[in-house]
């Protein structure tokens, strides 16, 4: 605060940057990350506070928020950040992360500005991923929630992003019906039929507060076909169908997750933590091959024949440990299961897909999976 004051006309004591990746980072992660904002905002000499919460399962099943507080005057300097186009100098910054991290491309309004000032770094390889993956003009998912809806229940004292960041947790936590009866009940909240085939919509008396599927970034089929087996009697209950008078009346109490639960629920996450760190190791790596191909770091040149059958092994990998975790998600038993059992079961499942694949585009032959290790076990 003493350089806050000492700074001309500094109104802004703190910036607070959120970084949301799809699953937990490494320390070395978290320091790359944070050293390309830090870089980017030329802040390496501001005040810097670095911190992420684990006590809890996930909100939406993805990896925990990394929170920056970020000082906006140095007290070495006493100049203040310069923050001018900050949100799409930290798009750029996220999507050279993603390259380096996760292998997933995320779309920005930004695209544009992205893709030059990449290419303006000397990472136009970065750029020219963002291209194939999203174009140059990237389809945006629709908003969870309006600008309207945001007032609506603003007006009413309705706690919306607060409830569609719940109701998220709990569908992919895997909760029961009960529980999300429970929660539907705490917040005033009814299921009815949206405004277009298969779609759920959520309403509280007074206002609408949201659509399954865009709660979830879901394809509206997808959403609709696991409600019908997840939720069928609140899907249901205007049809003469309702819930039982002891599920839906029950206390919060008695529905809360107990202790064991949430136990449950964290070692869930952390077998997924741990098929997820080397999926992406090996995404990036393929990103690596196809985009940097004179960057193989062994020394010795590699031929374009010997270039293709790799990233179609790692293809094939990623195709096996993606599965996997879906395996997890999907049925509660695995927990159990020896992981050779669950990669054993996800490679059969991708085996079977690939057999449907027509046969003019090249894939890896059968048994051809990349050497994945994971702590303790293998594939």
């Amino acid at each position: 605060m003493a350089a806050l004051t000492a700074a001309s006309r500094a109104e802004i004591a703190l910036w607070h940057l959120y970084i949301s990746p799809r699953r937990t980072l490494t320390a070395d992660e978290v320091a790359k990350v944070v050293d390309l904002v830090l870089t980017e905002l030329k802040a390496h000499d501001h005040p810097l506070m670095v911190f992420a919460h684990n006590d809890k399962p996930r909100a939406g099943g993805g990896a925990n928020h990394l929170h920056l507080l970020l000082g906006h005057v140095s007290p070495q300097t006493f100049r203040a950040l310069d923050m001018r186009h900050h949100a799409p100098r930290l798009h750029k910054v996220m999507a050279l992360a993603a390259y380096l991290i996760e292998g997933e491309a995320v779309p920005s309004r930004w695209q544009k500005s992205v893709i030059e000032a990449l290419r303006a770094d000397g990472n136009g390889h970065v750029a020219d991923w963002l291209i194939d993956e999203l174009g140059v003009v990237p389809v945006i998912d629709a908003p969870r929630m309006t600008d309207s809806m945001r007032r609506a229940a603003q007006a009413v004292d309705f706690p919306l992003p607060r409830f569609q960041s719940e109701l998220k947790r709990l569908w992919k936590s895997s909760a029961t019906e009960a529980e999300f009866a429970s929660f539907l009940g705490r917040n005033n909240v009814a299921v009815k039929p949206g405004n277009a085939p298969r779609v759920i919509a959520f309403h509280h008396p007074q206002l609408f507060v949201g659509a399954l599927h865009r709660i979830l970034r879901q394809e509206v089929s997808v959403a609709y076909h696991e409600a019908q087996r997840r939720i069928p009697r609140l899907l249901h209950a205007d049809e003469g169908n309702p819930l039982d008078a002891a599920s839906s009346d029950a206390s919060a109490e008695v529905l809360k997750p107990s202790d064991a639960d949430r136990r449950a629920r964290l070692d869930l996450q952390k077998r997924i933590d741990a098929i997820e760190r080397p999926l992406a190791r090996l995404k990036t790596e393929r990103l690596s091959l196809i985009y940097q191909p004179g960057r193989t770091g062994s020394g010795e040149p590699i031929s374009p024949d010997e270039i293709a059958i790799r990233i179609h092994r790692l293809a094939r990998a990623e195709s096996i440990l993606e599965k996997a975790i879906s395996l997890l998600c999907q049925d509660a038993g695995w927990m159990v299961r020896p992981e050779l059992d669950l990669m054993q079961a996800a490679g059969k499942i991708v085996t079977s897909a690939a057999e449907d694949i027509p046969p003019n585009i090249e894939i890896a032959q059968r048994g051809e999976v990349e050497d994945v290790r994971v702590s303790d076990w293998s594939p």
